[in-house]
């Protein structure tokens, strides 16, 4: 029986292997542990200002804010709930010192990002509160002007260093399941071959 079916299979399971290999490097030389999965430790240096775990009980609010001094035209701001469970909600609302409102966001996803156009240097406040029924943690992340961000740009930050090993982690991830896939097809091929040639 031809055994080309095994080795791609083997192949495919080694490109698996090596995927997983990276990606376990990339986390624990980030500092994360197997309890909790923050990612600001894992994309260091892409955050201008990353806030304190904070607990909200149901029904109440937490208050975050961040100074939009001159030459920011973007905000990057986005949440990370810890530890997510189903039933997870909150509401961000965001206001200035003045009151002015700059939009409500809804969102039961562990992550959630969005931008806010800065017209003018201002304090924004982030109101997030939690709408589900349980107890729940989360971490904020600011950026001005992501476009523009250095870490964002720079392979030899610490953003890029992540980015571009944990890109080849996917890559080989993806070739190897397809490779995996190949080599039983074709084992199922040269095993029937096989078979229908023993009862020639």
């Amino acid at each position: 029986m031809k055994k080309r079916g095994i080795i791609v299979s083997l192949a495919g399971v080694a490109m698996l292997i090596i995927s997983f290999s990276i990606a376990i490097s990339i986390l624990q030389s980030s500092g994360v542990t197997n309890d909790e999965f923050l990612l600001p430790d894992v994309l260091k240096d892409a955050f201008d200002q990353v806030s304190d775990k904070t607990q909200i009980q149901p029904g109440e609010t937490a208050f975050f804010s961040f100074d939009a001094s001159d030459g920011t035209k973007t905000l990057l701001w986005g949440i990370q709930v810890m530890d997510p469970q189903m039933g997870d909600a909150v509401s961000i609302s965001i206001s200035n010192i003045y009151g002015d409102d700059f939009g409500k966001f809804e969102s039961n996803q562990p992550v959630f990002f969005e931008t806010l156009a800065i017209t003018k240097p201002d304090v924004y406040n982030f109101n997030v509160e939690n709408k589900g029924d349980k107890p729940t943690t989360i971490v904020m992340m600011f950026t001005k002007n992501p476009d523009d961000s250095k870490s964002v740009i720079n392979p030899n930050s610490q953003l890029g260093k992540s980015l571009l090993p944990l890109a080849a982690s996917g890559t080989f991830f993806i070739v190897g399941i397809v490779t995996t896939i190949v080599g039983i097809i074709i084992m199922i091929i040269d095993y029937r071959k096989n078979r229908s040639s023993n009862f020639v």
